[in-house]
Order: structure tokens, then sequence, then C-alpha cells
């Protein structure tokens, strides 16, 4: 999370989580939304039968999503694609 400067983190496992792994996620705090004030666990642990049965992860809704960064728009360099035309 740290690397990727992320406010939240989710943890996706095939088996159910040990006590260490849920403590770790615990340790993590809780993430505040602007705006919402609503709080998140920052470090969220789904096993893949969760996911399954339609658990979500714990995020902010609305429009004012700030957990997700946006990547850069592409740009089409000049001239490309032309030839097709």
């Amino acid at each position: 999370m740290d690397k990727a400067q992320a406010e939240i983190g989710v943890l996706l496992t095939m088996q159910e989580p040990t006590k260490p792994m849920r403590e770790a996620a615990a340790s993590a705090g809780f993430y505040t939304s602007p705006g919402w004030n609503t709080k998140h666990p920052r470090l969220q642990i789904l096993t893949v039968r969760e996911l399954l049965d339609r658990r979500g992860i714990d995020y902010p809704s609305g429009a004012a999503n700030v957990t997700l960064k946006k990547a850069p728009k592409a740009v089409k360099p000049s001239g490309e694609g032309e030839e097709l035309l």
C-alpha cells in the first residue's frame, strides 16, 4: 500500500486468513473518507469464496472516490493510424 500510495488495500486469498494475518490487517487502522466522513479498514482480507459470494470491498461510495488513482490519458502521436484511412 505504501509503495502504491494507496489508502485502502485488499489481500485476496484462497485460504481463510490466519490470526497473524487478521492482526496485521487490523493494525493498519482505518481510512476516513473526506466529504462522506465514513471509516473503512485500510487493509482488508477477502477469500475467493467471499468474493464469489459477492462480499465486496469496503470502500467509499459516490462520485468522489479518492482511493483509486486515474491513469494518465493516452495521447496518440500525430500521424499514427492515418495509413489505414
